[in-house]
């Protein structure tokens, strides 16, 4: 999809995927940690293929295509179909932290639209969203938060994919002791530029009926995450 020649959008995006946007992002390890704690990851090389093996698929194929589809959805206004993909993207979270951890995100990131951007989408969907008594998913307000800015979908698209692995990554230096370097030597391999364009264009093609990503080895970290004896972070 091509990019619009305006990038007045540029200094938005910036600001929201910088770690001093408060996203709460900082408070999850997204099962690294008990990834750690099991012997799954190591080092960082362990961390690298982790991230271009097993998470960068999952984007592709699952969290890509429902930032696209709730994209799409505000784009339309069409809220009761943002409201059914919010929960669905709840519904595919198969433990209690990851759902939790997603709202918890998400409910603070549509406060700091409203607050910020003073977005009368972002307005219209949470009223609807309180009397259904549910709250935002990351993923949504993130397709909100994209629409206030006008910031182009597949800019957004990889956006969410540095946010992803830099959140790994950052989580990372606790549990792996690993230096700032060797973070961004890993966030730059994953970001390659060959590597995002066919995570992008194949994320693209992924139709409602076919968006899913299936790995039990995250959803038995996090449980088992719930229930550690002692932890660094929320999920």
């Amino acid at each position: 999809m091509p990019e619009t020649n305006d990038v007045e959008w540029l200094g938005g995006l910036i600001q929201t995927t910088d770690t001093l946007f408060p996203s709460g992002g900082y408070a999850h390890s997204y099962g690294l940690e008990e990834l750690v704690a099991l012997g799954r990851i190591c080092s960082g090389k362990d961390l690298e293929e982790f991230l271009i093996n097993e998470i960068l698929p999952a984007l592709e194929n699952l969290e890509l295509p429902y930032l696209r589809f709730c994209w799409v959805a505000v784009e339309n206004r069409s809220y009761n179909d943002l409201i059914s993909l919010n929960e669905e993207i709840s519904a595919w979270k198969l433990t209690r932290e990851t759902r939790e951890a997603g709202k918890s995100q998400g409910s603070q990131m549509i406060r700091m639209i409203r607050e910020i951007y003073e977005c009368p989408v972002s307005d219209e969907f949470h009223q609807m969203l309180r009397k259904t008594g549910e709250q935002c998913q990351q993923l949504t307000a993130t397709a909100l938060l994209r629409n206030a800015q006008q910031v182009p979908l597949t800019s957004g698209m990889i956006a969410w994919i540095y946010q992803v692995v830099s959140n790994f990554c950052s989580a990372s230096v606790k549990l792996l002791r690993l230096g700032e370097v060797a973070c961004q030597r890993i966030i730059h391999r994953c970001l390659e530029q060959d590597r995002i364009r066919k995570v992008v264009s194949k994320s693209l093609e992924v139709k409602p009926e076919d968006a899913g990503s299936f790995n039990p080895m995250l959803d038995l970290a996090s449980a088992r995450h719930e229930l550690a004896f002692s932890r660094l972070f929320i999920s």
